[in-house]
């Protein structure tokens, strides 16, 4: 018999300020697995960035299970500045979900993903990305891709 695995309820919503640890968690756990080529103080160096000027100026929504999120998207009018899912429900429709809800708000929008991330990449391509521009990050000196929708 194939083993199915359980699907999630879950429902999005407008982030919350009590969601910034769990929020933050999820960022830098993912930042740290999706971008190993990276070296970890970097993403570690920037946490209190995340919470006071990132996080508050963004328009974040979050994928709440029973007070539990399971991952966000956070966007500067249409650009996509984070899409972060937590690993354990990764590859569950979550990642999709919140692109579908700030996709029907918003419409067109772009993100920049590092090229080494060919996991970032392959999800924004199956979403209907496509890659438009190459420039070097100058705070890591790796390649970024602006994708557009």
């Amino acid at each position: 018999m194939p083993n199915k695995q359980k699907e999630i309820e879950f429902y999005i919503r407008r982030y919350r300020e009590s969601d910034q640890n769990q929020i933050i968690r999820i960022w830098l756990n993912e930042s740290l697995r999706a971008h190993s080529f990276i070296p970890a103080e970097f993403w570690e160096g920037h946490i209190t960035t995340m919470q006071n000027k990132y996080l508050p100026e963004a328009e974040t929504y979050v994928a709440d299970s029973g007070g539990k999120i399971l991952g966000f998207i956070s966007l500067v009018g249409n650009y996509v500045a984070a899409l972060f899912v937590d690993h354990s429900y990764q590859r569950q429709r979550v990642g999709w979900a919140l692109m579908n809800f700030v996709h029907r708000i918003k419409g067109n929008l772009y993100v920049d993903v590092y090229k080494e991330n060919l996991a970032a990449q392959q999800f924004y391509q199956s979403y209907g990305f496509q890659a438009k521009r190459e420039q070097i990050q100058p705070e890591t000196g790796h390649t970024m891709l602006t994708m557009y929708i």
